[in-house]
This record gives structure tokens, C-alpha cells and sequence, in this order.
């Protein structure tokens, strides 16, 4: 299967794309986030699976919000011999379109059309593996599981020798062998073992007929049960009836017993009552005996007390004048001390001014001197820039000149070494004319010149002799014209004459440029902290604080020394400093003055009334004992009492007595035999009466049992149950027979398995060796899935790893799987924004492993971040847009 093309039309927020996709090796589409990436692989999908007219929760949120339009998605898709275009339109107006290019051209719509594609992709795609081969970034890093790859398990079965290159129909001979097997399996088991069919059926069969023969048994054995408590419940109620007459006698003497207790009782609680009365009585009296007795000690304790607090009273008073005189006298030494401390503020004040203005004043001179050398090396940078800029000579230019220069000794050199030499040895005096040029020649005299361009030499009336050089000369020549006229122009454009001058002048040039940088360096040290503005805001701010000259200095050469003023200052603040030690302790002592003030006054005012209070309580106590002497007399309240006690010791003796008496008769005892009485006559009672209604009962099942035919029905579950148990003996070896043969050809199937299970580990381990190294190694189990990685022999269980890890590893072990399976039954590896928690080396590594897979499959990333696959070179590159 292989994705030609995909095209999405108001897909969520997608409002048209079109995306053409490479028949083979890697394509990388790329994107920012919320582009649509993901959606793309969820809308082949949703084409592939779901009708147009799917209410499916996962079809209505693909449904565009920006618009009432319905969402469409159209692929262009090679699956075996076939080749079509697939579109549908989803929610409004839907529609299937199908139209087939190859191998003859065909065209479906609606249903027809999706069930057609569906019959296609089962004919000719591996779905199992089309789900497999896919790295999503929503899916748990869990181990890849192959296992129900059919096309896999076949290129295995290839490379393993289980098969030949043409295949033969073996293969589909055993997977249908053990299909059939399953089937058969199936009708009497779960796929995890449970009973079901008719395995299921004939264990209930024999489980319902057990129960039922047990509850027709039970039901024989219920009329066995009440046809013996027949006759034990009559034999029970005879016994009952003769207990009954018995217990109403014991009864009847209980209650005559108990009549005699209650009277004595009654005569008990009104002797008793007497007595209680007596002994309040006797209580009254006493205790106000014992009250006048109490008011006559609270009188003599209250007029002892009266007589502490009045001398206590009178040295309160005089304690708190004492105080409030030394509280006046702390008061006027703290105010002495204040205007002290006033004094040697203003003082401390006045010093402190005239430091100040000697400071500003220094301040002053300082910015002023500083900022007079900053624009003395400002103006000097300023003359220094002036010159240069008048210097049209640079750097580069110098250069150029150099290089011209040179340039023009080397073709110097080459013109002599190339050129002819021309030399004229003269017989008599005699003139020449070279070029044009006249030359004079005395006898015996030698001239020479070297011949590098056309050369006429003119004797007046002798010879013309014409010179022209070789082409190689004349080639010279032009290479020197050419650096002359180079090396001119760019001295024309120093403006200098030669060269010598040229290097007089940028000799010049780099001295003011030092010049320059040293001024500048100057300046820059100066400028550092502050720049001149931010110094001459300093130096105008400290002037303004200066005061007019006419008034600022007094003549008193004190006055105008700087140490005399500081000295004054520290003198002053050191007096200062004593006046306020001095007016804290001062106030401190006023405030310890006044809290004794409030102290004492507070103490005297809390035993003034102490005083008042216990003056009051002697005149209230004194006065309730004279009313309670205008009652009754202290002698008369005395005999009273005395009578009192005497009547309540009487009434206490008589309840002694009627209280012996009642303990003599045992009352307890006699009412609980009565209680005892009560409650067998009550029991007995009872008893006979459940006899009665249950002999009643049982008399009525009896009659019922009879018309129920309870012991046919126990035969006819008897027969039924053998039935069952035959029926679910043959069931039971047949469906044994199926669990045996699945449990053998399911370990056959194993081992097959493990046979090609290592072609798979070993392409995993070619893959894998790129990115982890040499000594990378995996553990596969039969269901193709990787347990362990193993490097520098270290195992690690794949659970273990790093999430970074286990994405590499599922993207190598998908990919393997994708170069083993047979090129017809690929389908394209699709890789959703993987590979977020790789570092660079690993980028690389993985980089060239998708390089080495990049043949005749589809390998298809979606990322939002392209940079890590760039090292994939033989990838093809798109770039989604939003809209």
C-alpha cells in the first residue's frame, strides 16, 4: 500500500490542503504546532473506516466551526494490483466517491463505494500492519507488537526457509489448519479458557438436572420431616398441658406471699416519711444556731479588720505626698535637660553647615578641574580626528597600493627577463633618434636598452632599423602597462605621487590613529563613571548650594580653617550627644517619679476602700443578727434545737424496727418467686401454644403434600439427570480432544515463531547498531516484541529505559519490520512528531538510519520541528501552512 496523494477541504480548522507524496524513501512534513499535522493521519483513517454518514463522536469533531460546510478528505492510494481515487464528504451533503485507475478504470459511489475500498485493502493490505507501523505521539512508549502481522510473519517464514521464494500453499495451508482448530476450540472455550457452546451448554444441562433431582429429593425428604413432627409436636402439647396446671399453683401462692410484703412496706415508706420530716425540722434548727453563732465571729473579725485598714490608710497618704514632691522635682530637672538638648542641636547644626559649605566648596574646584581636562582632551581628539579625515589614505587602500606595487616589480622583472636587449656601440660621434627620442653618442661610446614593444632606431642619412619583439615580450609588456596604470590610480586616489610618499603618509596616518586611541582611551577613563553633562549637572547643583560671596566666610581665621570647623563639629556632636544621655536619664527618672505617683495613689485609694467595704459588711452583718434576735433568742433558738434532735432520734428507731421485720419476711426472694412464677406459667403458656398452631400447620402441609406427587417428580429428575450426564460425557472428550490438539499446534506454532524470530532481531540489531553502537543487542520474544537491549554487556529490561530510549527503539523496530516485509505488502510508516527526547549525536544517528532504509517503501514524518531530520539526506522536505 502506498499514499500517492491526500487532500483535506474544510477539515477542522483546515480550509484546503493538498499534499503530493513521493512514491518511495522518506518524506519529512513539517509544521508549527496546531497546524494540522496529526489530523491528516486521523483523516485517512476516518476515509478509510467510516461511512460518510457515521454519527460517530470522532467523525463530528473533525466538523470545520468557521463554517457550515461539510468536511472532505480525498486520497490517491496503490494497494497490490490497484490504483484509486477515494474522496468523501462528511455531516452535510455526504457523499462517497470511488473511482478506480488501475487495473481497469472503474467508478463507484455511497456504500457501494466504501465497501468496495474495504474489499480492496482486505485483498491486498496487511490492516494489522498498516496500525503497527506507526509512531504516534498520543500512543504509550510500549514495546512495538508484530505479532499479527500476517505480511511479516510470511517474509519471516521467506528468510527462515519456511517457505520458498514462490510461495507455495502450505503456508495457507497450516494458517487454515490452525483457524479450523481454533473454530473448533471455540465452540467449547473462551479465548481465555472459560467454558462456552456447547461445552457451556451441556455442563448447565447437567448442573440444572443435579439441582433438580436435589430439590425433588428435598422435597420427598420435607413430607418425611412433617410426618414425624406430627407426632412428636402431639406428644409435646400432652406433656405441656399438665406443666401448665402445675405452674398456676406455684403462681397463686407466690402472690399471697408477696400481698404480705407490700403492707410491711407501706409501713416501712410512712415511717420512714415521719423520720425525714423530724430530721429536716432538727436540721432548720441547727443551722441557725450555727448561723447566729457565725455572725456574732464575722462582727468581731470585721471590727479588727476595720482598725488595720485605717493606720494602713493614713501611711498610704503620707507615702504619696512624699511622691508627688519627688515627682515635681524629676519634672524640672527633665525640662533643664531638654533645653539643654536643644542648645546642642542647634549647635551641632550650625558646625554641621559650615563643613558642609567647605565641602561644596572643594567639591567645586574638583568638578571644575575635571571637567576642564575632559574638554582639553576633547579638543585635542577633535584636532587629531580633524587631520585624519583630511587623509583620503585607508587601510585597504594602503594595501591596495602595496599589492600594486609589487605587482609592478614582478612584471618589471618579467619584461626584462622576456625582453630583447638592444645595444649600440658608436665608430664616430655621432646622433640617434630611438622612438622619437634623440640620443648622442660620442666615438667609442656604448648604449643599451631592453626591446619589449615595437623600437625604431633612426641613424640621419645612414639606416632605419626597425625592432619588433616576440609575442611574449609584448605580453609582458601589456601585464606591466597595466599594473603601472593600477598602481597610478590608486595612488591618484591617496593622493600622493609615488610610493615612497604613499608610505610616508599612512606612516603619518597610523601615528595620528594611535594619537587618537590614546586621547580616546583618555577620555573614556575620565568618562567612565560620569559623563561631562552628569558632571556639569554635579558642579551646577553643588554652586546652587553655595551661598553669595559677600556673606559666605567671616573673617575669623577660625572660622575660615576647614580643620577648626571639623573640629568644632565633632566637638559639638559630641556634646549633643551627652545632652541627650542626660535628658533621657532626666526623663526616665520624671517617668519612674510619675508611675510611683500613680502607684501610691493607687494603693491608697485600694485600701480607702477596703475600708469602706468592710465598714459596710459590719453594719450589714450586725444588722441581720439583730433581726434574727427580734425572732428568736439565742437561748430559746438553743432548747429548740435540743427538742428537735430528740423527736428525729425517736422517728429513726421505729423505722429501724419496721425495717427488721420487712428483712425477716425476705422481701427480695418472694418477689422473685413470684417473677419466677409469672415467667414459667408465662413460658409454659406459650410453648403449648406453638404446639397447637404448629400441629396445626403441619396437619394443613400434610393435606397439601398429598396432591403435590412429590415422589414422581423425583423420579422424572432422576432419568433426566442421566441423560445430561451421558450428554455431557461425550461433550466433555470432545471438547478436551479441541483443548489438547489447540495446546499442540499452539507450541508447534511457537516454535515455528521462534525460528523467525531472529531475522527480525538480527535486522533490528543491523539497524539498531547505527545508533547505539557496536555492541547494541536485543532480546525478541515470539510475539516479535523487544524485552531486553543489551550494551557493552549491559542488559536493561526494555521498561527500564529512558523515554528517549524506547522511541528509538519502536522507530528501529518498525522500520525492520518494514525492509523485511515483501515490497507488495508494504505499507507506508507513518511517525508522528517523535524523537522530542533525542539529543543531537542520537538526531544524527537516527538520521542515517532512516537513510538506510530509504528504498522502495514509504516512510512518512509528520514533526513541527524539521531541524531534527535534516541530517536525512534522502528525504524529501513539505511544509504545511496554516489555512
Amino acid at each position: 500500500m502506498k499514499l500517492h496523494r491526500l487532500v483535506l477541504t474544510n477539515y477542522r480548522g483546515i480550509t484546503h490542503r493538498d499534499i503530493e507524496f513521493p512514491d518511495r524513501g522518506v518524506v519529512v512534513v513539517s509544521g508549527a504546532n496546531e497546524v494540522g499535522k496529526s489530523s491528516m493521519l486521523e483523516a485517512l483513517d476516518l476515509l478509510l473506516e467510516s461511512k460518510d454518514r457515521s454519527n460517530k463522536k470522532e467523525i463530528k469533531q473533525v466538523k470545520p466551526t468557521h463554517a457550515d460546510v461539510g468536511a472532505e478528505v480525498t486520497a490517491e492510494i496503490s494497494a497490490g494490483p490497484y490504483r484509486f481515487v477515494y474522496r468523501k464528504r462528511f455531516h452535510k451533503k455526504p457523499e462517497t466517491e470511488l473511482t478506480v485507475v488501475a487495473p481497469r478504470r472503474q467508478q463507484f459511489t455511497g456504500d457501494e463505494a466504501h465497501e468496495r475500498v474495504r474489499a480492496m485493502l482486505a485483498e491486498t493490505v496487511d490492516l494489522d500492519l498498516w496500525q503497527a507501523q506507526r509512531v504516534l505521539q498520543s500512543a504509550p512508549t510500549t514495546a512495538a507488537d508484530l505479532s499479527a502481522c500476517d505480511a511479516l510473519s510470511r517474509a519471516l517464514d521467506v528468510v527462515a526457509g519456511e517457505v520458498d521464494d514462490d510461495p507455495a500453499p502450505g503456508g495457507a495451508v497450516d494458517t487454515l489448519l490452525v483457524d479450523r482448530i481454533d473454530e473448533e476450540y471455540r465452540r467449547y472455550f473462551t479465548l481465555t479458557g472459560k467454558p462456552t457452546g456447547e461445552w457451556a451448554a451441556a455442563t448447565k444441562r447437567l448442573r440444572d438436572a443435579d439441582e433438580q433431582v436435589a430439590r425433588c429429593a428435598a422435597a420427598v425428604a420435607e413430607v418425611d420431616e412433617a410426618v414425624r413432627r406430627h407426632a412428636a409436636l402431639t406428644a409435646d402439647l400432652a406433656v405441656l398441658s399438665a406443666e401448665r396446671v402445675t405452674a398456676a399453683a406455684h403462681l397463686e401462692s407466690a402472690a399471697q406471699a408477696e400481698k404480705k410484703v407490700a403492707a410491711l412496706r407501706a409501713d416501712l415508706d410512712r415511717a420512714t416519711a415521719r423520720a425525714e420530716a423530724a430530721t429536716s425540722t432538727h436540721t432548720a434548727s441547727q443551722s441557725a444556731l450555727t448561723e447566729r453563732r457565725r455572725c456574732r465571729a464575722d462582727i468581731d473579725d470585721r471590727t479588727a479588720t476595720i482598725t488595720r485598714l485605717q493606720a494602713e490608710s493614713a501611711v498610704a497618704t503620707d507615702e504619696l505626698d512624699t511622691a508627688a514632691q519627688m515627682k515635681v522635682a524629676a519634672d524640672e530637672a527633665a525640662e533643664k535637660a531638654r533645653l539643654a538638648l536643644t542648645a546642642g542641636q542647634e549647635r551641632v547644626d550650625a558646625a554641621r553647615g559650615a563643613v558642609q559649605r567647605l565641602a561644596d566648596r572643594e567639591e567645586v574646584d574638583r568638578l571644575a578641574g575635571r571637567i576642564a581636562t575632559i574638554e582639553r582632551h576633547q579638543r585635542e581628539l577633535d584636532a587629531v580626528s580633524g587631520e585624519l579625515a583630511a587623509i583620503a589614505l585607508t587601510d585597504p587602500l594602503m594595501t591596495a597600493i602595496e599589492k600594486a606595487a609589487a605587482v609592478v616589480d614582478r612584471a618589471t622583472a618579467a619584461v626584462a627577463y622576456a625582453s630583447a636587449r638592444m645595444e649600440l656601440v658608436a665608430a664616430a660621434d655621432l646622433e640617434i633618434s630611438v622612438d622619437g627620442s634623440t640620443v648622442t653618442l660620442n666615438a667609442g661610446d656604448t648604449w643599451s636598452a631592453g626591446v619589449s614593444a615595437d623600437t625604431g632606431v633612426d641613424v640621419a642619412g645612414v639606416l632605419s632599423l626597425r625592432i619588433t619583439p616576440g609575442a611574449s615580450a609584448s605580453a609582458t609588456q601589456s601585464e606591466l602597462d597595466d599594473a603601472t596604470a593600477a598602481l597610478s590610480d590608486a595612488l591618484a586616489q591617496a593622493g600622493v605621487a609615488d610610493l615612497a610618499a604613499a608610505r610616508a603618509l599612512d606612516a603619518h596616518r597610523q601615528q595620528l590613529c594611535g594619537a587618537r586611541r590614546q586621547v580616546s582611551a583618555i577620555l573614556d577613563a575620565l568618562t567612565a563613571e560620569d559623563s561631562v553633562a552628569d558632571l556639569q549637572t554635579r558642579l551646577t547643583a553643588v554652586q546652587a548650594r553655595i551661598p553669595a560671596a559677600d556673606g559666605l566666610f567671616d573673617t575669623d581665621a577660625a572660622i575660615l580653617d576647614p580643620a577648626a570647623q571639623r573640629l568644632e563639629l565633632i566637638e559639638a556632636t559630641a556634646a549633643h550627644q551627652d545632652a541627650i544621655r542626660d535628658c533621657e536619664t532626666h526623663r526616665k527618672v520624671a517617668d519612674q517619679a510619675g508611675k510611683l505617683v500613680a502607684q501610691r495613689e493607687l494603693n491608697a485609694a485600694r485600701i480607702a476602700q477596703k475600708l469602706q467595704s468592710a465598714q459596710h459588711e459590719l453594719t450589714t452583718i450586725a444588722a441581720r443578727l439583730a433581726e434574727q434576735r427580734a425572732s428568736v433568742g439565742d437561748e430559746e433558738l438553743a432548747l429548740k434545737t435540743d427538742a428537735d434532735a430528740e423527736t428525729a432520734a425517736k422517728a429513726v428507731a421505729a423505722v429501724a424496727e419496721l425495717r427488721d421485720e420487712l428483712a425477716r419476711h425476705h422481701p427480695d426472694a418472694v418477689v422473685a418467686a413470684l417473677a419466677e412464677a409469672e415467667r414459667a406459667l408465662a413460658t409454659v403458656t406459650a410453648r403449648r401454644d406453638e404446639a397447637v398452631e404448629a400441629l396445626r400447620e403441619i396437619a394443613a402441609q400434610l393435606k397439601v403434600f398429598g396432591t403435590e406427587g412429590r415422589k414422581g417428580n423425583l423420579d422424572a429428575a432422576e432419568t433426566e439427570r442421566e441423560r445430561a450426564e451421558a450428554e455431557f460425557g461425550r461433550v466433555q472428550r470432545r471438547a478436551r480432544a479441541a483443548q489438547l490438539l489447540r495446546t499442540v499446534m499452539g507450541r508447534h506454532r511457537d516454535a515455528m515463531r521462534q525460528r523467525y524470530v531472529d531475522p527480525f532481531r538480527t535486522e533490528v540489531e543491523r539497524l539498531g547498531r547505527i545508533v547505539f553502537g557496536d555492541t547494541f543487542e536485543v532480546d525478541v520474544d515470539s510475539e516479535l516484541r523487544i524485552g531486553h537491549r543489551t550494551l557493552s554487556g549491559r542488559t536493561v529490561p526494555y521498561e527500564s529505559l529512558s523515554g528517549g530510549a524506547k522511541e528509538q527503539l519502536g522507530i528501529v523496530a518498525r522500520l525492520a519490520g518494514a525492509t523485511l516485509v515483501a515490497s507488495e505488502d508494504s505499507v507506508p510508516v507513518v511517525i508522528d512528531d517523535a524523537l522530542g527526547f533525542t539529543d543531537a549525536d542520537r538526531l544524527t544517528k537516527m538520521a542515517e538510519v532512516f537513510d538506510a532504509v530509504a528504498g522502495d517503501g514509504q516512510v512518512i514524518i509528520l514533526t513541527c520541528s524539521p531541524q531534527r531530520y535534516a541530517d536525512v539526506r534522502s528525504a524529501r522536505h513539505i511544509e504545511l501552512v496554516a489555512g
